[in-house]
């Protein structure tokens, strides 16, 4: 009995709710919004919206030209009638508690419009027309949303069905027959017009710009690549969806009504990760340099903490943020959000002692460093400084500098500095630099080298006219292969012969290839020396590289590279003839090359199709950048590692590739050109005159070799 009084107590509530809605609705002021269809014969259904209607059918009239309307049906903002036999065209007006509204003119006619299906859509959906009077012996009906026309694909003198044009926006749908035209309701058209941000993961809260949407979030469904999302918020121009698990990169919709909406691509991306950070300590207001991967370009779409401190970005770029310190970030971790991707990185200080910037921050023993920061001691005793665990000797401070040089024995690590009891840790120190591992200008080691590979024991091979020479880790040389006389002899080491070496590549399994130029001819030599003929050409090869497959590319004069198989066969990879290949690196199915000195740029050949990858055939210069703005001079040597990072040799400089960036490591004497000449030293004191061909190690070291100064140049970066 309880439960029933309770079940008759809840209706009764809802009927009150209901009345109550419905009297507060009475209470608006009489609007009519719009009315459809606005033509057609008597007894055509004509729905008016708007506000104000009384609750029922006797509080409402609605009169066609001066004749009432047989009132079907009332809601709070619809009134459904019957176009009265006796009414004729002219203006509809409504009546409600008192007040008069005009809804507009209503043309008695053959043709009418009933019903739109679906209401709503993108630009190509098609929409099936309802009504009468569609068919036409003069011309065909006529479709038109929003004012824009459409394209009618089907006719009938019922149905009607037209495809939405693009950008049509919302407005109503208007069918014209014989120069008679009706309008029927308003057509919702969606569209993505954006999504910010475009990259992201899993908690990436997207905003999603554009139109028709529905302003109740769950009459929204978006997908990020066919994987549902929650929607957080809407209204007709934006929707904010919060990125699903498992999300893949692909597009984003909006699916309203059944009607789907595709927008921009979303792009999913790791979580920011920290490289380095420096200063790891400073007072309030110290700018705070952030580099690492997966950041981003602008600076709303990160979130820097400094122990639960927002700081303020200055500067936001995808590999690099600077921050200012916030007031009262005492000692805590750093924070990095990026597009609600949160990552945590080392702990900061606030204090006064820190450690910004060492210039350089690589270099040899013996080189002086710059330290600056804040916080230091005055007196040069009182700053202890260590590279990587071994004190050096301040020589100078003052409040923001420090003076020392880097110690014997340094190997790479970061600066640690006390003051006064204050600790504070600075940058990585690099131990880098360029040695002459064999040769120089006045050695008699080498006189004319050229091509270089090296093996898995840090030995380094290199082509110097006729011979095949062998470089020890210790830079000790060897003839490994070949004679002092030209000719043509398969044998082992120095009882081997050739004509003109010019290029080496070296396999998995340190195997040598190298191109015997004047014989016309691949060669092939074992780890122990053995030379063995790998191929006979129709023509002269140049550069040579062989790729962690075993297959092995050749250059020719003039004609590009080809692919060597392993019973000798050449077969060219481009249709067309083209540059020169004269130094290749094969990586990941893709070949690249530099060709004469009269082009500026790193090329590629992939699947028969040659394209630039870095700089330009025309542009000329040594600007660094992207593949696209960066520039180059003479390129002549090329190489890398199945990771993606190259280097090439351009006009006595030695240029790095990484992750699409172009950067001069060294060559230029810490200027912006090349500087020819020959010394060793820190990477922005060296000097190189025409370095040749490259290749690593193992280990990330470079090898160049250098025709003018008759030397190998060892460059290492750790």
């Amino acid at each position: 009995m309880k439960h029933t009084l309770y079940i008759m107590a809840a209706l009764l509530l809802l009927v009150a709710a209901c009345k109550k809605e419905k009297q507060d609705n009475s209470k608006l002021p009489l609007q009519v919004k719009s009315f459809w269809p606005n033509s057609g014969n008597a007894g055509t259904i004509v729905h008016v919206t708007g506000t104000g209607f009384g609750a029922t059918a006797a509080e409402n009239e609605v009169i066609f030209n001066g004749v009432s309307a047989h009132i079907m049906d009332v809601q709070d903002t619809i009134i459904t009638v019957l176009a009265p036999t006796e009414g004729t065209s002219g203006m509809v007006t409504v009546h409600a508690g008192g007040s008069k509204a005009e809804a507009g003119n209503y043309t008695y006619q053959p043709l009418s419009l009933h019903g739109v299906s679906p209401a709503n859509g993108a630009a190509g959906t098609n929409i099936n027309i309802s009504g009468a009077g569609f068919s036409s012996l003069a011309e065909p009906a006529k479709v038109y949303v929003n004012g824009k026309e459409a394209l009618v694909s089907n006719v009938n003198d019922t149905l009607l069905v037209a495809i939405v044009p693009e950008g049509a926006g919302t407005g109503k749908v208007k069918v014209v027959v014989d120069g008679k035209e009706v309008e029927g309701p308003d057509f919702i058209f969606q569209l993505i017009t954006g999504i910010k941000p475009a990259k992201g993961g899993k908690g990436t809260k997207v905003t999603i710009n554009g139109e028709g949407f529905a302003a109740v979030a769950a009459d929204n469904q978006v997908a990020f690549n066919g994987i549902a999302a929650t929607v957080i918020s809407a209204s007709a121009t934006q929707l904010v969806a919060e990125v699903p698990d498992k999300v893949t990169t692909g597009p984003v919709s909006v699916s309203i009504n059944g009607q789907r909406t595709i927008g921009d691509v979303f792009t999913v991306v790791p979580a920011p990760v920290f490289a380095t950070v420096a200063p790891l300590s400073g007072p309030a207001g110290t700018v705070v340099t952030i580099t690492g991967e997966n950041f981003s370009n602008r600076a709303d779409e990160i979130v820097v903490m400094f122990n639960g401190k927002q700081a303020v970005i200055e500067t936001a770029a995808e590999k690099k943020i600077t921050v200012k310190v916030p007031a009262g970030a005492g000692t805590g971790n750093l924070n990095v959000t990026v597009n609600d991707q949160p990552t945590t990185g080392p702990q900061f200080t606030e204090q006064t002692l820190g450690v910004a910037a060492l210039l350089p921050d690589n270099g040899l023993p013996g080189v002086k460093v710059t330290i600056q920061g804040t916080g230091f001691s005055t007196v040069a005793a009182e700053n202890q400084v260590s590279f990587n665990g071994i004190p050096v000797v301040v020589s100078a401070a003052t409040v923001t500098i420090l003076e020392v040089t880097v110690p014997e024995g340094v190997s790479t690590g970061v600066v640690t500095i006390t003051v006064n009891g204050m600790n504070a840790t600075g940058p990585v120190f690099k131990k880098s630099g360029v040695i002459t591992l064999a040769g120089g200008p006045s050695s008699s080691e080498f006189s004319w080298v050229q091509g270089l590979a090296a093996d898995k024991q840090g030995n380094v091979f290199a082509t110097d006219n006729n011979w095949i020479k062998k470089v020890s880790p210790s830079g000790v040389v060897t003839v490994f292969a070949g004679g002092t006389a030209a000719g043509y002899v398969d044998g082992t080491g120095t009882d081997a012969r050739f004509n003109f070496v010019t290029s080496l590549a070296i396999d998995v399994n340190d195997n040598l290839y190298v191109s015997d130029r004047f014989n016309n001819k691949i060669r092939k030599i074992t780890p122990a020396g053995v030379v063995t003929t790998y191929a006979t050409l129709s023509f002269s090869p140049t550069g040579l590289a062989v790729d962690k497959n075993g297959l092995v590319y050749a250059g020719r004069d003039y004609q590009g590279v080809y692919t060597i198989s392993a019973n000798g066969i050449a077969t060219r990879m481009a249709g067309d003839a083209y540059e020169s290949a004269n130094y290749i690196w094969a990586m990941n199915g893709t070949v690249y090359y530099a060709a004469d000195y009269s082009y500026n740029a790193i090329f590629t050949v992939v699947n028969g199709s040659k394209a630039i990858y870095a700089g330009s055939s025309q542009g000329y210069g040594g600007d660094d950048g992207s593949l696209t703005t960066a520039r180059f001079g003479t390129i002549v040597g090329v190489t890398g590692n199945y990771d993606g990072l190259m280097y090439c040799s351009d006009r006595n400089t030695i240029r790095k590739i990484e992750n699409g960036i172009v950067t001069t490591v060294t060559g230029t004497q810490g200027g912006t050109t090349p500087v020819a000449g020959y010394q060793d030293g820190a990477l922005d004191k060296a000097k190189f005159s025409d370095p040749t061909a490259m290749c690593l190690d193992k280990d990330g070291n470079l090898y160049v070799s250098e025709r003018n100064n008759k030397s190998i140049r060892k460059v290492f970066f750790r």
